[in-house]
């Protein structure tokens, strides 16, 4: 794709969120490979993660992406991010690379991501928002 389809697409997504919002009072949020050029690397993924979680549970801010927990509010953003990473093209095993998990771990987080997509967990959606948010800011969408 080039720069100015790039631009063109972006635009459009743009305004086609913008009017969905005003017509059903729905804010959207579209998660979309950037391609090949402009794909955000796994670090990117996991420093923009790492800064949500920080900025709502700081009692998780001495946590890393090897800490082993099962506490649901730190828990939540690592599948959220791995789920982000996987729709934007990468494999279930550099993600768990990447995050010091196993490929098996990304394949169920991706799964939990989805049904609770599927059931409007809002609470699961919220944190997954609020990744994406961070991503929309940096790309610039």
């Amino acid at each position: 794709m080039t720069e100015d389809q790039n631009l063109i697409q972006k635009s459009e997504i743009k305004n086609f969120k913008r009017k969905f919002e005003l017509d059903h009072g729905v804010e959207l949020y579209i998660i979309s490979s950037l391609g090949p050029d402009n794909t955000i690397t796994l670090n990117k993924y996991k420093k923009f993660t790492k800064e949500c979680i920080d900025e709502h549970h700081p009692k998780y801010s001495k946590y890393t992406f090897k800490t082993r927990s099962k506490e649901r509010d730190f828990v939540q953003y690592i599948q959220a991010m791995s789920f982000l990473a996987y729709t934007d093209g990468y494999s279930y095993t550099a993600i768990g690379k990447a995050i010091n998990r196993n490929h098996a771990t990304i394949i169920h987080s991706c799964k939990l991501v989805k049904n609770c997509i599927e059931n409007n967990d809002m609470e699961f959606i919220k944190v997954l928002n609020t990744i994406q948010k961070k991503i929309d800011k940096y790309v610039g969408t």
